[in-house]
Order: structure tokens, then sequence, then C-alpha cells
């Protein structure tokens, strides 16, 4: 048994059910006829197969079943070979099984050769199956048979999807008409790459690149299936197309830019120009070849030129430097070209330089004209402010051993009465001249600049501080003062000049320039034609001035602002006939502020006309409040602003302030300085008229302070003249020339059929006197202060519901009952 092990390549066995070898036979013993031992065959199988071998052949004996198996033996030698074990169970007469009929055969040959084969089709399926490629067969009828797994993930197909179907129904309509239109030589094989589209499961094209074999019958050639290998190219024919696209543009934009192309050889030397150069600048690109950048430049030393060689010295890129550059041919033509360029290499090899240039010519002259409109004063060619502040702060950086500079800050006196008398055109050749005798004042170091209008500023070194300053001012004064000749009319001009010192002023440009307008300010408040240096105390009363101006601003806003009311009082019976509305100023910080403070200001910064609409609106409105609540027809005098009168804006704020409040026109009063109606008095007469015409009525306030000409009180279509305080102040108790000149007016007015109210009635006196004229009305202390809108209306209430006043003939002690809470 143990030489059947090692040798035998078929043996034949019969064996009883229970195990018992009745024949064996083999070529290597021949035939047996003793019974051998088949356990001794078992006991050479291979440890690791025994125990399956033993279970599986008892089982098919014990239920008489044919069996077969293979397992491993081991020779004597220690070498394994592969045993095909195959039994079948032989029936006796009465159908049991009598014996079982065996062979043992070597197949060790096959079973290598299959498992090489299982381990190459293994190999095989891991490839196809793991690989990202899609692997695909198809039959002689290209019906595909074998689909990779890969399908799925470029084509959304599962394999049995594709399998048993035909492969062209996959592919572009267009694809195959080019296929089939491609001739081939007869017996080429269809073998190479191949671009085509793939319709994906979601109906959407899929660009594959595909390499394809077909199969032949090597005896027939007969076609027997296709193979092919593919993967997605998508990204890679859409960035084929692009970088045609950007060929195509690249193309366009030479030909359409305005830039030209060129490259140097390592020595610097252009060795390629493109057709640009002629088209922009008319320069065949063949005369230029072998020269160098400098060769072409107008001025060697132009700073643009230093950059651009100095960066080749360097190699490093440069971009966008401009220099000019001029012709061989032409040198008096210069042009400006902007250049960019970086180094190449080739294998690691510096090649030289390439990039591109431009005629920017029109350009850099274009930005020369704005940079002069922008740091220019068009009309007198002086620097403007923003010059003037960036050499004024470069000339303070430098700080030279602490030397003094000064800042003359100069406006021309009643310039705007040239423009008026002699037009703009006229006024433009006083300030060209006025330019040019400042700059013959200063020296080539100094700065003289135009800020607008009639402002200049003049920046000059002071060796000797302020003494330096002085001699300067005086001389531009001196140099201002000479008449100037404008189409035949001799003009004299004049200047005020503010003044401010560097460093005792301020220490920036920003400060210098404001100290000297403060100067500036305080010149002016002095009668013009003078200078004036800056003080501390300017710069605390300019700073004030500052503050109450930015609160004003939001004095409405806030609730700031108060209308007050004094009563008017009828002479002869003693009654209340109206109150005039002043207004008051309560700042949380400033406290009180005087009307004669903050009115000019509001003037000054424009918010005249916004508090004036105010001021009309809450009197127009409290005025008819109070008529219908005493039902008696109260007055209201308003007092009105220069500056109101001069716009048109007036009519409409009354007549909204009228409509709003519901009062009657008749029962609003204007109040109008002499001052304001004869600074335009032709604008006054029309503006007082359309007034008139609504109902209200006019007068004018504070007379005999301003020009007191009777001419206007006939002019104007008034209804009352307000006897200023000033008739009624004596210098000394015996003086009495005042009263009189008060009884002239009161008497002057009523032959003119106007109405007199006289203003500040202090004292027993000055009531007593008024009596005995033929005054209208009074108002003023003696009377009642001016009162707020709660103390008003209980004072209103005391004396309406009295009916009248304390009797005429009474001594005057109190002129009303006092209100609760009111000032005595």
């Amino acid at each position: 048994m143990r030489r059947l092990a090692d040798h035998a390549r078929v043996v034949v066995w019969e064996a009883k059910p229970d195990g018992t070898c009745v024949y064996i036979g083999s070529t290597v013993t021949g035939r047996t006829q003793h019974n051998p031992d088949l356990s001794e065959w078992y006991a050479c199988v291979h440890s690791e197969d025994s125990a399956r071998v033993a279970t599986f052949i008892d089982d098919a004996r014990e239920h008489g079943r044919e069996y077969q198996l293979e397992y491993r033996i081991v020779r004597s030698d220690g070498s394994i070979r592969w045993i095909a074990e195959t039994a079948a169970p032989k029936l006796a007469p009465n159908g049991t099984v009598d014996l079982f009929v065996g062979t043992f055969a070597d197949v060790t040959d096959s079973h290598e050769t299959r498992t090489k084969l299982i381990r190459s089709e293994t190999e095989h399926r891991l490839l196809t199956e793991n690989a990202c490629d899609m692997i695909s067969h198809c039959d002689a009828n290209n019906v595909y048979v074998y689909v990779s797994p890969s399908h799925k993930d470029t084509l959304g197909y599962e394999a049995h999807e594709l399998i048993g179907t035909p492969l062209y129904d996959y592919i572009h309509p267009d694809d195959l008409k080019a296929d089939a239109s491609v001739v081939r030589p007869p017996g080429t094989k269809r073998r190479g790459l191949v671009n085509i589209r793939f319709r994906h499961k979601d109906g959407s094209w899929v660009w594959l690149g595909a390499t394809t074999r077909t199969l032949r019958d090597p005896n027939t050639g007969a076609k027997l299936g296709m193979v092919s290998v593919a993967r997605e190219i998508t990204m890679q024919i859409e960035a084929d197309r692009e970088l045609a696209r950007r060929e195509e543009r690249f193309r366009s934009l030479i030909s359409l830019s305005s830039d030209w192309y060129w490259e140097t050889d390592a020595d610097l030397r252009f060795t390629f120009f493109s057709e640009g150069i002629y088209s922009k600048l008319r320069v065949q690109p063949e005369r230029l070849l072998g020269s160098r950048f400098e060769d072409h430049a107008q001025d060697k030393h132009a700073q643009g030129l230093m950059v651009c060689l100095e960066s080749i010295r360097a190699r490093r890129p440069f971009h966008d430097v401009i220099f000019p550059a001029a012709s061989s041919d032409d040198p008096e033509v210069v042009r400006f070209l902007r250049i960019s360029g970086e180094p190449f290499s080739e294998n690691g090899e510096f090649r030289g330089y390439r990039g591109v240039s431009r005629d920017v010519t029109r350009e850099v002259r274009t930005a020369k004209a704005l940079e002069r409109l922008a740091t220019r004063d068009i009309l007198t060619e002086l620097p403007n402010r923003a010059l003037l502040q960036t050499r004024l702060r470069q000339r303070l950086e430098k700080r030279e051993n602490n030397i003094s500079h000064a800042v003359f800050f100069i406006d021309l006196d009643d310039f705007k009465e040239v423009n008026d008398s002699f037009g703009h055109a006229a006024g433009d050749v006083l300030l060209k001249e006025i330019a040019l005798r400042l700059s013959q004042c200063v020296r080539p170091d100094d700065t003289v600049a135009r800020l607008g209008g009639d402002e200049f500023v003049v920046v000059a070194e002071c060796l000797n501080g302020n003494a330096s300053a002085i001699s300067l001012a005086e001389k531009l004064c001196k140099m201002l003062d000479h008449p100037i000749i404008i189409e035949g009319h001799e003009i004299k001009t004049s200047a005020s000049i503010g003044i401010s010192m560097y460093p005792a002023d301020g220490d920036s440009s920003e400060s210098l320039l404001q100290s000297a307008d403060t100067a500036l300010y305080r010149a002016k408040a002095l009668g013009g034609n003078t200078f004036c240096f800056f003080t501390p105390e300017m710069g605390e009363a300019s700073r004030s001035r500052m503050v109450m101006q930015a609160a004003l601003r939001h004095a409405i806003a806030r609730n700031e602002l108060q209308v007050y009311y004094q009563p008017r009082v009828q002479l002869k019976s003693f009654t209340v006939t109206g109150v005039e509305a002043l207004l008051r100023w309560m700042h949380p910080e400033l406290g009180t502020v005087s009307p004669s403070e903050f009115i000019p200001l509001a003037e000054e910064i424009g918010l005249i006309d916004e508090i004036g609409d105010w001021v009309l609106q809450q009197a127009t409105l409290q005025a008819q409040q109070w008529s219908l609540r005493f039902g008696k027809p109260l007055k209201v005098s308003v007092n009105l602003s220069a500056r109101q009168i001069r716009t048109k804006k007036l009519l409409t704020s009354v007549e909204k302030a009228l409509q709003d409040s519901g009062l009657p026109a008749h029962q609003l009063e204007l109040e109008l300085t002499e001052s304001a109606l004869m600074e335009d008095a032709d604008v006054a007469a029309d503006l007082l008229t359309e007034l008139k015409a609504l109902g209200l009525r006019l007068s004018v306030d504070d007379f005999g302070t301003g020009y007191s000409s009777l001419a206007y009180l006939c002019r104007f279509p008034l209804d009352s003249l307000k006897l200023d305080r000033s008739f009624l102040m004596q210098v000394q108790a015996h003086d009495t020339s005042r009263w009189k000149l008060a009884e002239a007016v009161i008497k002057l007015a009523h032959t003119l059929d106007l109405s007199v109210v006289a203003e500040g009635v202090e004292s027993e006196e000055h009531l007593a006197f008024l009596r005995t004229t033929s005054c209208d009305e009074i108002q003023g202390t003696c009377i009642s202060e001016p009162l707020g809108q709660v103390k008003a209306e209980a004072l209103l209430q005391a004396v309406f519901a009295n009916g009248t006043l304390l009797a005429p003939a009474a001594p005057v002690t109190s002129a009303f009952p006092a209100a609760p809470d009111s000032a005595p």
C-alpha cells in the first residue's frame, strides 16, 4: 500500500461496506488476491485532509451512495500528490449494497493546472473588476458579453444592464458616422485609440478615449468579437477645447491689442518684435533687432528706465515701467512707453527677457493735465488747496533748525462789488493780476496759492520771525493797494490778511491754516485793509463759535429753542392788544444764549430760514389758541431777519403758518428792521407788497437806529412804526431832548397814517411821558418781562378775567396783576 501510495497512477479496488477490501489492482503491483487493508492507504493521507476524508467516506458508505473527492497523499520522501477517489455501490440481488467499487487516480498534474487557471482567472477578474478603466468584451455581433464594474462609476450602468445589449446603441450617431466614413485598407485590424461620445444612463453624453481590438479566427479570419479598454476624457476634451479657445483668443488679442511683444537674448539684445509695433509706432521690427533698451531712451536717467535696468541686472520681473523714448530718425518726437517683462530660462539657464510694451503717450499727457487740474487753480495757475497742503506739510516735515514760517491768509475787500459793477470777466482779470502781484512779492521757494473766490494764501520762510512776517505783510498790502486798470476803469483794491506763525500757532498744515483764517476774521472785523496776527484768545473765541455753531444746528431737534411772549398794551385803554414773539435759546451747557449772539450766527450758516419758519409756526399757533380760549382776537408780532427778506421762501412760510394755525391774517404782524429794508430796497418793496396782499400787518422795528430815512416810510406798505427804546433813555435826568425827538417821531408817524408802538417802556417816567403823547401802544418791563408760554398764558388769563388793567390815571407801580410764579 505504501508502494501504491508512492507510485501508482491508477488503483482499482473493491471493498465491503464495512471497509474490508476484497480486491485491489494497479499497474505497479498487478492484481492482488489477498485482502489488503485500505486503512494503510488512508494512513498516507495528508494530516490536514484525513479527518475530512474519513468523515466523507464513512457517511457515503453508511448511506450506500456513490462519492467522489480529492485529497493529498504524502509519499515516503515527503512529497505531495493529489488523488481523486471515486466509488459507487454494487447491489446484491436483494437490493442491498454488496460491495463498493472504486478507484484511486493521481490527479496532481490536472490539479496544479486547474489551480493555476483559477489563480489566473482570479487575478484577471480582480484586475478587470477593480480597474478604473472600463473593460468590455463584445461578440461577433457587437453585443456585450462582458462589462467591468467600472462602467457604473463613469456611465451609471450596472454590468448586467449592458450585457446582452448592442454596443452601437450607446455611441453618439455623429461619432458612428465619422467612424463609418474612415476608409481602412483591406485586412487592417481595427485597433487604436479613438475618442467617442457614449450615452450616460441619465441621457447625457460622456467623452471616452477607447482602445479597441477586433478578435478574429486565426485560420479563417472571421470576426470573433472585440475587446475594448476605455476611460473618461470629458475633462481632457474640455481642456483641449478651452486651450483652443484661449489660443484663438490670444491670436485675436495680438491683432487687436495696443501692446506689442518682444524677446531678448541673454545679452539683452532684442531678438523678436511682434507686428504690433509697426501698427502702433510705424516702426519696422527688423530695424530694432539687436538693439538694447537704453538705445531707445530719450533720457538715459529717466526714473522708469533706471527701474527697468536695475530689475534686469537683478534678474527680476518688472511691471508697468514708463519712460520716454525717442526715434533715431526723429529725435524731436518723444513718446512714452509702458513696458513689462520677466526673465525666462531653458534647462535652468538664463536665456533672456520677454515682455510687452505699449505706447502710453496720450495717457501720460492726460495724466499730467489731470494732475495739473487737481493741483492748480485753473484761472490763476497758482497751486490750489490740495497742492498748498502738500507743500506746507513738506516744508514742516523738514523742520530745519526751527526756522519760523508764516502763513498769510488773504481775502480781498469788497471784491463782490467789482463783479457786480463790472461783471465776472473783469473780476477774473482782477484775480489774475492779484495772483501775479502776490507772486512778485515772495521768493521762489515760497508758495502762493488760491483757495477759491478771492481767497489767497502765501507761505513764506521768516528768518526773523514776526519781524519778517510784518515786513512781508506790509509789502503785500502796499502791492495790492496800487490801482488796477480794467477795461479803461481804474479799480483800487485792498485786502485783509490773517497771519499764523510756525511753530507758535500750530505744528501742522491744518492748524496753521485754521489759525490764519481765524486771524483773517479778526482783520475783517477791524474794517479790512489791514493784517492781524493770530493770538490764543482768537482761537478760544473761534472754538467757542464753532461749538455754538454745532449746537445751534441741533437746537430745534433737541427742543432747546423756546418762544417767549411780551404783552403789547393799548395806551389809552390800558388793554392788552397782542404779544410780541421773542426767541430764546436755552442750551444745557452754554446756558441762556442771547439772540444777539446766535441770530447773526444762524444767518451766517444758513439756519435762519429754518429757525424763522419754526418761530412763525409756534407764534401763530399759540396766538390762535389764546384767541379761541379767551375769546379775544389777540395779535402776535414776529421779527424777521434781513436774510429772510432776501429770499422767496418767506412768503411761502407765512402762508403755511397761517394755514396750519388757522390764525386770521390781520392778527399777524411782521416786524422788519430799517437796515433790512434798505439793504435791497427793490427786493424788499416787492416782497412786502406780496405779504401785504395776504392781509397781515407790517411794521418797522427799532425805528431811529438805522437809516432813519423818511423816504422808505412812504415807499413800503407799512402799518406801524416801533419806536426804539433809545428815544426814551436819558443820559441825565434834566436832558429832555430825546423825549422831544420821540414826540416828533410819533407825530410824524401819525401824519403818515402809521400807528406807533413804544418799546422799552421800563419806568414810571417813561409811562408818564408817553401818556402825554399820542402814542398808540407800549411794551416793556413796566408792563411785563417776556414770559414763557405757561407764565404768559397765566398772565393773560388774569388780565382778561379783570377786563382791563389798572386805570390810566393811577400811579404806575405794577401794570399787570402778577402771574402765578411769574417774574416781577
